[in-house]
Protein backbone atom coordinates (compact mmCIF):
# COMPACT_ATOMS: atom_id res chain seq x y z
CA UNK A 1 0.00 0.00 0.00
CA UNK A 2 1.51 3.38 -1.12
CA UNK A 3 2.11 6.14 1.39
CA UNK A 4 0.93 9.38 1.94
CA UNK A 5 3.13 12.19 1.32
CA UNK A 6 2.62 14.27 4.74
CA UNK A 7 2.66 18.00 4.18
CA UNK A 8 5.22 20.00 6.02
CA UNK A 9 3.52 21.78 8.84
CA UNK A 10 3.65 25.49 9.08
CA UNK A 11 4.26 26.94 12.61
CA UNK A 12 2.17 29.57 12.91
CA UNK A 13 3.69 32.01 15.83
CA UNK A 14 2.28 32.88 19.11
CA UNK A 15 1.83 36.28 20.21
CA UNK A 16 4.10 37.70 22.79
CA UNK A 17 2.66 37.25 26.32
CA UNK A 18 2.91 40.73 27.90
CA UNK A 19 4.65 43.60 26.80
CA UNK A 20 6.24 46.43 27.73
CA UNK A 21 6.06 50.47 26.90
CA UNK A 22 8.12 52.70 27.67
CA UNK A 23 7.61 56.59 26.50
CA UNK A 24 9.33 59.68 27.28
CA UNK A 25 9.09 62.98 26.16
CA UNK A 26 10.98 66.49 25.81
CA UNK A 27 8.67 69.92 25.26
CA UNK A 28 11.08 72.99 24.05
CA UNK A 29 8.97 75.96 25.37
CA UNK A 30 9.87 78.86 23.59
CA UNK A 31 8.99 77.10 20.30
CA UNK A 32 6.42 74.74 21.46
CA UNK A 33 8.37 71.71 19.78
CA UNK A 34 8.65 68.52 21.55
CA UNK A 35 10.44 65.19 21.01
CA UNK A 36 8.80 62.20 21.94
CA UNK A 37 9.73 58.51 22.01
CA UNK A 38 8.90 54.84 22.78
CA UNK A 39 9.93 51.73 23.26
CA UNK A 40 8.25 48.28 22.44
CA UNK A 41 9.86 45.25 24.48
CA UNK A 42 7.98 42.05 23.74
CA UNK A 43 8.84 38.14 24.75
CA UNK A 44 10.13 36.78 21.02
CA UNK A 45 10.37 39.91 19.30
CA UNK A 46 13.51 42.77 18.90
CA UNK A 47 12.99 45.36 20.88
CA UNK A 48 11.36 48.53 18.87
CA UNK A 49 12.84 52.19 19.77
CA UNK A 50 11.67 55.14 17.52
CA UNK A 51 10.79 58.98 18.24
CA UNK A 52 8.85 61.39 16.50
CA UNK A 53 8.74 65.16 16.64
CA UNK A 54 5.49 67.36 17.48
CA UNK A 55 4.87 71.47 16.78
CA UNK A 56 2.66 72.78 18.62
CA UNK A 57 3.20 70.29 21.32
CA UNK A 58 1.25 71.92 24.12
CA UNK A 59 2.36 70.36 27.79
CA UNK A 60 4.69 67.69 28.40
CA UNK A 61 1.69 65.44 29.65
CA UNK A 62 -0.32 65.86 26.16
CA UNK A 63 3.23 65.08 24.45
CA UNK A 64 3.65 61.48 26.78
CA UNK A 65 -0.14 60.94 25.77
CA UNK A 66 0.85 61.08 22.12
CA UNK A 67 4.11 58.82 23.12
CA UNK A 68 2.05 56.45 24.73
CA UNK A 69 -0.68 56.75 21.44
CA UNK A 70 2.61 55.70 19.07
CA UNK A 71 3.97 53.37 21.09
CA UNK A 72 0.28 51.42 21.52
CA UNK A 73 -0.22 51.13 17.77
CA UNK A 74 3.64 49.46 17.69
CA UNK A 75 2.50 46.88 20.18
CA UNK A 76 -0.89 46.29 18.77
CA UNK A 77 1.48 46.03 15.34
CA UNK A 78 3.10 43.08 17.14
CA UNK A 79 0.12 41.01 18.00
CA UNK A 80 0.89 41.70 21.47
CA UNK A 81 -2.33 41.47 23.80
CA UNK A 82 -1.71 42.33 27.04
CA UNK A 83 0.95 45.18 27.92
CA UNK A 84 2.75 47.19 30.73
CA UNK A 85 2.86 50.92 30.03
CA UNK A 86 5.67 52.89 31.71
CA UNK A 87 5.44 56.86 31.76
CA UNK A 88 7.26 59.39 33.82
CA UNK A 89 4.19 61.73 34.72
CA UNK A 90 2.06 60.10 37.47
CA UNK A 91 -0.33 62.61 36.39
CA UNK A 92 -0.68 60.72 32.86
CA UNK A 93 -1.04 57.87 34.37
CA UNK A 94 -4.03 58.92 36.34
CA UNK A 95 -5.33 60.17 32.98
CA UNK A 96 -4.55 56.74 31.65
CA UNK A 97 -6.74 55.12 34.69
CA UNK A 98 -9.44 57.58 33.64
CA UNK A 99 -8.89 59.67 36.92
CA UNK A 100 -8.77 63.07 36.52
CA UNK A 101 -5.43 64.23 38.78
CA UNK A 102 -6.24 68.34 38.30
CA UNK A 103 -7.58 71.42 35.38
CA UNK A 104 -6.16 69.64 32.42
CA UNK A 105 -8.42 69.14 29.75
CA UNK A 106 -6.62 69.40 26.66
CA UNK A 107 -4.59 66.57 28.34
CA UNK A 108 -7.75 64.75 29.77
CA UNK A 109 -9.30 64.66 26.10
CA UNK A 110 -6.35 63.14 24.73
CA UNK A 111 -6.27 60.43 26.84
CA UNK A 112 -9.96 59.64 26.12
CA UNK A 113 -9.33 59.32 22.23
CA UNK A 114 -6.94 56.36 23.37
CA UNK A 115 -9.38 54.42 25.04
CA UNK A 116 -10.23 52.57 21.57
CA UNK A 117 -6.58 51.53 21.54
CA UNK A 118 -6.07 50.68 25.15
CA UNK A 119 -9.77 48.23 24.50
CA UNK A 120 -7.25 46.20 21.83
CA UNK A 121 -5.32 44.84 24.45
CA UNK A 122 -6.86 42.06 26.86
CA UNK A 123 -5.13 43.59 29.77
CA UNK A 124 -3.15 46.78 30.09
CA UNK A 125 -0.96 47.66 33.55
CA UNK A 126 0.07 51.24 34.08
CA UNK A 127 3.05 52.34 35.66
CA UNK A 128 4.77 55.85 36.63
CA UNK A 129 8.69 55.54 36.46
CA UNK A 130 11.46 57.49 35.06
CA UNK A 131 12.98 55.69 31.80
CA UNK A 132 16.94 55.35 31.83
CA UNK A 133 17.23 54.02 28.37
CA UNK A 134 20.11 55.56 26.19
CA UNK A 135 18.24 54.23 22.89
CA UNK A 136 15.52 55.77 23.79
CA UNK A 137 16.35 58.83 25.00
CA UNK A 138 18.58 59.14 21.83
CA UNK A 139 14.73 58.78 19.97
CA UNK A 140 14.22 62.05 21.74
CA UNK A 141 17.00 63.97 21.15
CA UNK A 142 17.18 63.19 17.37
CA UNK A 143 13.39 64.52 17.46
CA UNK A 144 13.77 67.41 19.39
CA UNK A 145 17.00 68.33 17.09
CA UNK A 146 14.45 67.89 13.75
CA UNK A 147 11.85 70.52 15.40
CA UNK A 148 14.28 72.91 16.98
CA UNK A 149 15.74 73.17 13.16
CA UNK A 150 12.21 72.95 11.47
CA UNK A 151 11.16 76.12 14.17
CA UNK A 152 14.25 78.35 12.74
CA UNK A 153 12.79 78.22 8.72
CA UNK A 154 10.35 80.66 11.02
CA UNK A 155 12.31 83.99 11.62
CA UNK A 156 11.15 84.68 14.87
CA UNK A 157 12.41 81.50 16.24
CA UNK A 158 15.71 81.39 14.35
CA UNK A 159 17.91 83.03 17.20
CA UNK A 160 16.10 81.25 19.91
CA UNK A 161 16.38 77.92 17.85
CA UNK A 162 20.35 78.53 17.35
CA UNK A 163 21.22 78.79 21.47
CA UNK A 164 18.66 75.86 22.13
CA UNK A 165 21.23 73.86 19.10
CA UNK A 166 24.25 75.49 20.79
CA UNK A 167 23.29 74.41 24.44
CA UNK A 168 22.20 71.01 23.43
CA UNK A 169 25.77 70.61 21.40
CA UNK A 170 27.63 70.76 25.50
CA UNK A 171 26.19 67.31 25.80
CA UNK A 172 27.93 66.08 22.74
CA UNK A 173 30.98 63.44 23.00
CA UNK A 174 33.70 63.76 20.17
CA UNK A 175 36.43 61.29 19.32
CA UNK A 176 38.63 60.59 16.77
CA UNK A 177 38.38 58.07 14.12
CA UNK A 178 41.17 57.24 11.09
CA UNK A 179 38.58 59.53 8.80
CA UNK A 180 38.65 62.67 11.23
CA UNK A 181 35.78 63.11 14.09
CA UNK A 182 32.77 61.04 15.21
CA UNK A 183 29.83 62.86 17.74
CA UNK A 184 28.28 60.42 20.14
CA UNK A 185 29.73 57.09 18.65
CA UNK A 186 27.58 57.35 15.96
CA UNK A 187 27.64 60.20 13.61
CA UNK A 188 30.80 61.39 11.51
CA UNK A 189 31.25 64.99 11.36
CA UNK A 190 33.69 67.56 9.80
CA UNK A 191 33.71 71.40 9.79
CA UNK A 192 35.81 72.38 6.28
CA UNK A 193 33.40 71.85 4.61
CA UNK A 194 30.78 71.35 7.33
CA UNK A 195 29.50 67.90 7.33
CA UNK A 196 27.54 65.95 9.26
CA UNK A 197 25.69 62.08 9.04
CA UNK A 198 22.75 62.82 11.89
CA UNK A 199 19.39 63.47 10.70
CA UNK A 200 19.20 67.35 11.42
CA UNK A 201 21.79 67.99 8.99
CA UNK A 202 21.17 65.23 5.93
CA UNK A 203 17.49 63.99 6.01
CA UNK A 204 15.38 67.04 6.68
CA UNK A 205 16.98 68.67 3.95
CA UNK A 206 17.85 66.35 1.80
CA UNK A 207 14.75 67.65 -1.07
CA UNK A 208 15.96 71.16 -0.52
CA UNK A 209 18.34 72.96 -3.25
CA UNK A 210 21.38 73.85 -2.01
CA UNK A 211 21.02 77.19 -1.93
CA UNK A 212 17.99 77.30 0.05
CA UNK A 213 20.23 74.94 2.01
CA UNK A 214 22.97 77.57 2.80
CA UNK A 215 20.51 80.27 3.41
CA UNK A 216 18.05 78.56 5.90
CA UNK A 217 19.99 75.79 7.76
CA UNK A 218 21.41 75.83 10.82
CA UNK A 219 24.21 73.61 12.22
CA UNK A 220 23.33 70.35 13.79
CA UNK A 221 24.34 69.77 17.73
CA UNK A 222 27.36 67.75 16.33
CA UNK A 223 28.71 70.35 14.00
CA UNK A 224 28.49 72.89 17.12
CA UNK A 225 30.26 70.92 19.18
CA UNK A 226 33.10 70.44 16.72
CA UNK A 227 32.81 74.18 16.18
CA UNK A 228 33.77 74.78 20.09
CA UNK A 229 36.26 72.36 20.18
CA UNK A 230 38.02 74.00 16.78
CA UNK A 231 37.69 77.84 18.99
CA UNK A 232 34.81 78.77 17.12
CA UNK A 233 31.79 80.11 20.19
CA UNK A 234 29.93 83.38 17.77
CA UNK A 235 26.76 81.86 16.90
CA UNK A 236 27.16 84.26 13.46
CA UNK A 237 30.65 82.80 12.23
CA UNK A 238 28.82 79.27 13.33
CA UNK A 239 25.90 80.24 10.88
CA UNK A 240 27.98 81.33 8.15
CA UNK A 241 29.80 77.82 8.25
CA UNK A 242 26.74 76.41 7.41
CA UNK A 243 26.11 78.65 4.43
CA UNK A 244 29.29 77.85 3.00
CA UNK A 245 27.99 73.93 3.27
CA UNK A 246 28.40 71.51 -0.20
CA UNK A 247 25.82 69.38 0.40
Amino acid sequence: MPQRRLEPVTEIPRPPEECRLEVAAVVERRTHTAGVGWRVTSPGHPSLTQGRTLHRAGTLISAELAAVREGLRAAAHTGCRTILVRVADRRAVALLRGERPGRMRRAEAKAERLKPLLRRFASVRFESEFIADSELAHAVGEALDAGLHAAASREEHRLWAMEQIVERARSVRLSRSNSGWVANDRYRVQLNPMRCECPAWTARWANVPIGARRAQRLPCKHLVALAFHEGITVPADLAKLARGATD
